[in-house]
């Protein structure tokens, strides 16, 4: 039984090349650190992730690959097409589709889709910056996907962290 879900949304990212498309836009340094620094809190504060679903943008792909490295031992990504620019309930399908994951869980994508996740698990509006991440944990043996299975035990800000 999955015990912990935590929701990321990618690192700030570069306007900087216009003749990129949305999904190929790399971070820029700012994000590449608030990446880094999100991967050294969740693995300071015990809520590491073991398994990552993530958008497939270039974005989300180097959030991962920067937050895992932070975090020692193993990590499993795996990069869902489906994620880019999905709405809440389009993540809640794709995930009741692949099913449980039985091991601590990030999913990695973007907003609106990220904040309206947030606010679907926990019940709470709140600005959901580049980079921002909800650390849930399981609190009953429902439904996994379902809001009341989980509580709302941290809210990592990047900023909050230089």
């Amino acid at each position: 039984m999955l015990n912990r879900l935590i929701l990321m949304r990618h690192a700030k990212s570069s306007w900087a090349d216009g003749s990129l498309t949305d999904h190929d836009r790399p971070l820029n340094s700012r994000g590449k650190r608030a990446a880094e620094a999100v991967g050294k809190a969740l693995n300071a504060r015990g809520h590491a992730p073991d398994i990552i679903w993530a958008s497939d943008s270039k974005r989300t792909r180097e959030t991962a690959l920067l937050l895992i490295r932070a975090v020692p031992g193993a990590q499993a990504i795996e990069y869902l097409s489906g994620f880019y620019h999905a709405s809440a309930h389009n993540v809640i399908e794709i995930c009741d589709q692949r099913g449980e994951a039985s091991a601590p869980l990030m999913l990695l994508g973007h907003n609106p889709g990220w904040a309206e996740l947030h606010h679907y698990f926990t019940d709470q509006y709140v600005d959901y910056p580049t980079g921002a991440c909800t650390v849930l944990n399981r609190i009953n043996d429902g439904h996994w996907l379902s809001p009341g299975a989980w509580q709302l035990i941290d809210f990592i800000k990047p900023r909050e962290l230089e």
